[in-house]
């Protein structure tokens, strides 16, 4: 069942390449270059290439309209073609039947029935294949004799000229047989034409309902992954660059083989470093053929992803989109440096610098991978020595890998923004990674101390802090050095909107919750100052731990409420709320707290006193139909909220972390 599936899958990745073969001719100026019509000539006139573009632009359409189609639709259209096809290939064979008749004579009379056997048998398999794809696109023919007598009328048309030929070998309207042969053939494609017109129309209707309903009940990307998946995209482009790349192959074998001494070997004459660099130059030349080289890198990308996400332990499916990620850099890049646009000699030196900056780009990925995982082990006090050794090996050859690629590119090419920005990539990766082992090391220190290490916090804050002001200017260092490639090297409108989503997404944001982060700690270590030092006397009476790390209390606050907490403790639930977590009052109050304020805070504390965990005693009469309240309920909903992220702070891992 297993081998029927992938079958059934390797058939709909088949019948869908030729639509994207159609388009990459398209894109290449050779589609059907024995056509007048569709060839296209630099010194063809304005009007000309105005008529070029539009058959060019309504051939791709159509193609991309048939690749969109659903499987069965598709097969209808092959059939259909492949039809008209047979249809041609015997007008053309026929068209010989009136030259054998004027060249007629007793010496090459044995030539010439050779070549009416010939057309014979050429017409016999040409009209059996019409007939049959003819009778398997006749679903709704209620017997069978009659789809054999139409099919046994078929074939006789498609042998009609050399029957006619052996009949009356001199007659003068033999010319016109060939063109009454297609009569009955014509009329069977016209009938189908007709029927499919109706057809067709429904389909299209049915598209618009299908889509609209779809779009408001799943949205656009829910609609756009179902059909990625039912149109089998990234197999079809997978196959679509093989199946290219080794045609590109054989074409530049036999060139170069040809352009040779015959009297040397094959696999000695050619010269392959040339015959691989056209190749790689030449697969990459139009946006279908970039987009099939981009799910071959990011098929492999994938599975790299899975190994390095094995070797590290790590079970997040995040971790595993290493080829969704590798695919979408890969093809912003060949869009921002107009891969397709660039000469060849070019446009090899420029894909083999962008795949220097998509390592680059992976090994920030694969820091984001180890990252969460080096956290978890060090606040675990994980003993599994081989899950530490298996993360820090990774980190090792995220620190040796850029060190070695950078001492490689700066040895071998001059400086320029292209090796500036490899640079920045690799050392900020670098950064990071020591920001990592240095955290690690911190709480890995912590796991194993006997008491509780107060200016843990603020160590980690202050390594954390100074790894995101890095990363921060690396960030404006990059965006200045895309300006300057955008104003003075290749500019466009592709690389001017990555600029903008850059300077968004990874100086604005970036800043922005920086800045929250430094005021929520800021003014939580401001209400801490606030609260009174407990004293030894005062610790020794309580004998008690933290009520929020279950620490012993070796210093405390002691909040309004009279509840001891570690100062480091209370900052972090600071971040969150500034209810007091056993009793739920206010444990820092402004100056400018009004007296009403404090007055209502009392007079629900008087009523839960009075009557906890049931309602609240009425004050005045309530309106009919007005829930009543419960404090219990209240601080349960509050609590729920709290947990399905209400109240979280800007950024929850920063804070977990300070």
């Amino acid at each position: 069942m297993e081998w029927k599936k992938k079958l059934e899958v390797l058939w709909e990745v088949t019948l869908r390449l030729p639509p994207i073969f159609v388009m990459d001719c398209i894109l290449n100026k050779s589609f059907l270059p024995g056509f007048t019509l569709f060839q296209y000539q630099p010194s063809m006139s304005w009007l000309e290439y105005i008529l070029w573009i539009f058959i060019m632009t309504f051939v791709f359409a159509l193609a991309v309209v048939v690749f969109l189609l659903s499987t069965s639709q598709i097969q209808d259209i092959y059939s259909f073609t492949a039809m008209v096809t047979f249809l041609m290939m015997s007008y053309t064979w026929n068209q010989g039947i009136p030259t054998l008749a004027e060249n007629q004579s007793s010496t090459h009379h044995s030539h010439d029935f050779y070549d009416l056997t010939q057309n014979a048998v050429t017409q016999l398999f040409l009209a059996y294949s019409f007939s049959y794809i003819w009778m398997l696109r006749q679903r709704t023919l209620p017997r069978t004799e009659i789809k054999a007598i139409i099919s046994l009328g078929m074939m006789t048309s498609f042998m009609f000229p050399a029957i006619v030929y052996l009949v009356c070998p001199n007659s003068e309207y033999l010319s016109w047989v060939p063109v009454i042969s297609m009569v009955g053939p014509t009329f069977a494609i016209a009938i189908e034409v007709f029927g499919s017109v109706r057809a067709l129309v429904w389909t299209f209707r049915q598209a618009y309902n299908v889509i609209k309903i779809t779009l408001s009940a799943i949205g656009i990307q829910g609609f756009v992954e179902h059909h990625w998946i039912r149109l089998q995209v990234p197999k079809v482009l997978r196959v679509f660059w093989i199946t290219r790349l080794f045609y590109q192959l054989t074409l530049l074998c036999v060139e170069d083989y040809s352009q040779r001494d015959e009297s040397q070997h094959l696999l000695y004459s050619l010269d392959y470093y040339s015959i691989v660099i056209r190749l790689f130059t030449q697969s990459c030349e139009n946006y279908i053929a970039m987009l099939g080289m981009t799910s071959v890198v990011s098929y492999f990308a994938h599975h790299v992803g899975v190994f390095l996400a094995f070797c590290v332990g790590s079970d997040s499916e995040e971790d595993r989109n290493m080829g969704t990620v590798s695919a979408i850099l890969f093809f912003i890049l060949g869009l921002q440096t107009g891969l397709t646009g660039l000469r060849p000699e070019v446009r090899l030196a420029r894909l083999c610098k962008n795949f220097c900056l998509l390592l680059t780009a992976i090994s920030h990925f694969i820091h984001s991978m180890i990252h969460p995982i080096l956290m978890s082990l060090s606040a675990s006090q994980s003993s599994n020595v081989v899950r530490h050794l298996r993360v820090l090996s990774m980190c090792v050859f995220l620190l040796t890998f850029p060190t070695c690629l950078l001492m490689y590119l700066w040895s071998n090419y001059s400086i320029s923004t292209w090796l500036l920005s490899v640079t920045a990539f690799s050392v900020e990766v670098m950064f990071k990674v020591i920001i990592s082992l240095t955290v690690y090391a911190l709480f890995l220190f912590d796991a194993y101390r006997n008491t509780f290490w107060e200016g843990l916090d603020d160590y980690v804050y202050y390594i954390q802090s100074t790894g995101n002001t890095i990363e921060f200017l690396f960030g404006i260092f990059l965006f200045c050095n895309g300006a300057w490639i955008m104003v003075f090297e290749s500019g466009g409108a592709i690389r001017a909107f990555m600029m903008c989503i850059h300077a968004y997404c990874n100086i604005w944001v970036q800043a922005k919750n920086g800045w929250q982060v430094f005021t929520k700690r800021r003014t939580a270590v401001n209400k801490i100052n606030s609260l009174p030092q407990a004293s030894k006397s005062e610790l020794e009476s309580l004998n008690d731990v933290c009520a929020i790390c279950y620490h012993e209390l070796n210093n405390a606050r002691i909040t309004r409420c009279q509840h001891y907490f570690h100062g480091v403790c209370l900052r972090k639930w600071l971040y969150v709320q500034d209810n007091c977590p056993l009793c739920h009052k206010l444990i820092y109050a402004p100056e400018n707290v009004t007296t009403n304020a404090q007055e209502n805070n009392n007079q629900d504390e008087y009523e839960e006193d009075i009557n906890p965990g049931a309602m609240a005693p009425i004050h005045g009469e309530i309106a009919a139909g007005q829930p009543q309240f419960n404090p219990v309920i209240e601080r349960q909903e509050v609590g729920r909220r709290l947990n399905n992220g209400t109240f979280q702070p800007a950024n929850t891992l920063r804070v977990h972390q300070d």
